[in-house]
């Protein structure tokens, strides 16, 4: 026990004596407690079992001199590092002498030990009500120390301390644990104090523009936030939602790098490392927004925002009770917290929509594209010391449409397994069948042939318009309808553009967009048109006669409901997107009249189907290849790879292959004679 600790039980033990009379129970239970904590002098009266009176008068008035005497002799013990951790930490906060001493009685009793003995022994044994106790042992009155331990109080608004219950026989003055230890040796200082509450995530892995998906919300988040912390104002929160994986925690600590700020993270963990409760969540983050409430470089991060939820709102948020929790209390909270806040969500579905509308900002994180897959393969295979050349980089984020993490843990187990790039791959898909819920991933689209305008043949200038479009300044707010027979090269030619524009691009199956319930494929629609908004990218519809059916045949609401969520989005979409189609008498007819585009694919020309006989089969074509007038580039790629299969070379067999893909056309005329 140091010098320190001495005096502080010597002057918690005369303040008691001071306060009760010899024939008091708290006499008596402060005779006891010092015959077991000796604190530099005997005591021991000698008392009679058949007396009411544990304590003689006599003995009392012995018993506060000797105490007197012993604090002068300890009196200029010096603070120790607890106590001035304390004082640090009660300058810092602006709080008050009653509320600092309330705050370090607590600290101090939290430790166990002889203090904590006489608080129990006091409350327990002599049934005194805490707030009394706590009053005489810092010789505060009454009335002011109810003031500061009040639900409004610093004390407890600011989560120092709470009245939670008996919690380490501390008898309702309950201290935050993490903080206590924080407090503690070897902490020297605030800043030991801030890093040891809160946790400090590792440097972000990825880059500003790994990110650059987001389009303008990246780059407005960080504006957003670089003005809150200089100009330190209040209630300012930014939510960041998507599946999991998708990279949220992420870029809050790439926002925090951006702008030169610490990141603390808080309700990471409970008082002793484990999983935290709703509770100890909420109480890391009252107390986090007042530590940090006075510094312009700190945001806090709150990871899976879901967690505080309880039915429809965050009623349990900021110490409110599950049940009757205000409403408007909670919504002023979120209106006034001094430090910029770091939300992230899986899902938004069970926010109450008065919760959102306070929050400054709000990011949906989806799957990076293609190209930013490739980066971060690139990245994760370097740190996993996996070589992994640029094409397999490539192909992997080709068709891994996952999210980043799952890369990542993939590369991991695949390096432990040994390295081996099959393991990778059966890893990768392993992983995405069990976020999917056990469902298989689609397979991913197969990589085209680059696009060849020669094997293109369309009832419009093609040309024209891609090289109107991919001038820079050209206008964005345009619209394709592509419609013809299967691999008439539409979807290709939607890349092709979108590649000469330089834009990124989104491309969809109707089938993928089509759900189960009612209102699921609108909100699927909206979504995708909202994330190419998002990034900027050239959209793409396959199979759009499932979208956009003609109204007039539907049978069910939701049949019209899906081509009028289209037909809205059509209109105000500001970006490039096209739609594809096999059956374009199949749409409707308003849904025709909105695009700014509308082509047809044809049957490959006879002078292009020469051109892709060479092209395909390095050979000169027979002669009856001029009667097989309703090829496509796509027939040509089908038979080539059958070709290979079946190692056929001949130009006359490769003629045949070709002639029965012609006859498995619908209307097709059956030829012969070549």
């Amino acid at each position: 026990m140091t010098r320190y600790e001495t005096l502080l039980l010597l002057t918690c033990a005369s303040r008691v004596a001071q306060t009760f009379s010899h024939g008091s129970r708290p006499a008596s239970e402060l005779s006891e407690w010092l015959e077991r904590n000796p604190l530099g002098f005997d005591w021991n009266p000698e008392t009679s079992p058949f007396s009411q009176t544990q304590v003689s008068r006599q003995d009392w008035t012995e018993l506060q001199t000797m105490l007197a005497r012993r604090i002068a002799q300890v009196r200029r013990a010096r603070p120790d590092a607890l106590a001035r951790n304390c004082a640090e930490l009660a300058h810092y906060l602006r709080i008050n002498r009653v509320e600092t001493d309330i705050f370090m009685l607590s600290a101090r009793g939290a430790q166990g030990g002889p203090l904590a003995a006489l608080i129990d022994n006091l409350v327990d044994d002599a049934r005194l009500p805490v707030d009394q106790v706590i009053a005489c042992l810092t010789a505060h009155p009454d009335a002011s120390i109810r003031k500061a331990m009040s639900a409004t109080g610093k004390l407890m608004s600011a989560g120092l301390i709470s009245r939670e219950g008996r919690r380490h026989n501390n008898h309702g003055l309950s201290p935050n644990t993490r903080l206590v230890r924080a407090l503690e040796p070897p902490t020297r200082g605030l800043h030991d104090i801030l890093h040891g509450l809160f946790a400090t995530p590792a440097a972000p892995e990825t880059t500003w523009a790994d990110f650059e998906h987001l389009g303008d919300a990246r780059d407005f988040a960080a504006r957003l936030l670089k003005g809150a912390l200089t100009r330190k104002a209040a209630g300012v929160n930014l939510l960041l939602y998507g599946p999991p994986g998708t990279g949220k925690t992420e870029f809050c600590k790439l926002l925090g790098a951006h702008l030169g700020a610490q990141l603390f993270a808080v309700g990471e963990t409970d008082d002793e490392g484990d999983e935290p409760s709703r509770s100890e969540r909420q109480m890391q983050l009252r107390l986090g927004q007042h530590l940090l409430a006075g510094r312009r470089d700190a945001l806090v991060l709150f990871d899976e925002m879901e967690d505080l939820l309880d039915g429809s709102d965050l009623g349990f948020l900021f110490g409110m009770n599950r049940r009757g929790g205000s409403k408007v209390h909670l919504h002023r909270l979120l209106e006034t917290n001094p430090v910029p806040t770091l939300w992230t969500s899986n899902s938004i579905d069970r926010i109450d929509p008065a919760i959102l509308r306070r929050v400054a900002f709000a990011i949906e994180l989806r799957k990076p594209p293609q190209q930013v897959r490739a980066r971060i393969w690139a990245r994760l295979s370097d740190k996993h010391r996996m070589k992994l050349d640029p094409a397999t980089q490539d192909q992997l984020a080709r068709e891994s449409e996952e999210a980043p993490a799952l890369a990542d843990t993939a590369l991991r187990a695949t390096k432990l397994a040994g390295g081996r790039k099959a393991d990778l791959h059966l890893t990768l898909r392993a992983s995405a069948k069990a976020v999917r819920g056990g469902r298989e991933p689609a397979p991913a689209a197969k990589a085209e042939a680059d696009f060849d305008p020669r094997l293109t043949h369309a009832d419009i200038d093609l040309d024209a318009i891609l090289q109107r479009l991919a001038v820079k300044d050209a206008p964005r707010a345009v619209s394709l309808c592509l419609s013809g027979p299967p691999g008439t090269g539409k979807s290709a030619f939607a890349r092709h553009l979108a590649e000469a524009m330089g834009l990124p691009v989104v491309q969809e199956r109707a089938s993928d967009l089509m759900g189960m319930y009612v209102g699921q494929t609108e909100a699927r629609i909206a979504r995708a048109f909202g994330q190419a908004r998002q990034e900027g990218a050239f959209l793409i519809f396959d199979e759009a006669d499932s979208l956009l059916s003609t109204r007039e045949s539907a049978q069910r609401s939701w049949e019209v409901s899906k081509v009028n969520e289209m037909l809205t989005w059509m209109e105000s979409h500001p970006h490039p997107f096209a739609c594809t189609t096999n059956m374009a008498d199949r749409l409707d007819p308003a849904a025709l009249r909105r695009f700014t585009f509308r082509a047809t694919f044809l049957p490959l020309a006879a002078s292009q189907r020469v051109d892709a006989f060479r092209r395909f089969f390095g050979a000169t074509p027979p002669k009856g290849l001029q009667a097989l007038d309703l090829l496509t580039p796509g027939d040509f790629a089908v038979v080539a790879k059958r070709a290979r299969v079946l190692d056929i070379r001949a130009a006359d067999d490769l003629l045949a292959e070709l002639a029965r893909e012609q006859h498995a056309k619908p209307g097709a005329r059956v030829r012969v004679g070549f």
